[in-house]
């Protein structure tokens, strides 16, 4: 797969949990927390993209592979956020799938 498709899935996922939990009953959203939790790995993944990119070898590559499975196993817990509908869901559950499919498809 190529690298700038699953950046791009990734900052899909990024904007899709912003999204998707909205705030009910005075609690503080899931997004809110996910996304200001995350942010250090996004800025790995964005440094490990521009090293792979400028220096493209089977070291960078590995690099760039290993901040987007940290980052992935870091967002999983998010998927249960308790103000995820049934559909929203399994629309997570469908893009934590397909960004551990492309992930596993990079070779280096």
């Amino acid at each position: 797969m190529n690298i700038n498709k699953l950046f791009i899935l990734i900052g899909l996922f990024f904007f899709l949990g912003l999204g998707s939990c909205s705030k009910k009953n005075n609690e503080t959203p899931c997004s809110v927390s996910w996304a200001a939790d995350l942010q250090g790995k996004v800025n790995i993944i964005s440094s490990a993209a521009q090293a792979y990119a400028t220096n493209p070898n089977s070291t960078t590559c590995n690099a760039y592979k290993n901040a987007c499975q940290t980052y992935l196993n870091a967002l999983q817990p998010y998927g249960d956020c308790t103000n995820l509908t049934g559909q929203e869901k399994s629309d997570w559950e469908a893009a934590m799938s397909a960004a551990e499919a492309s992930l596993a498809a990079i070779s280096c």
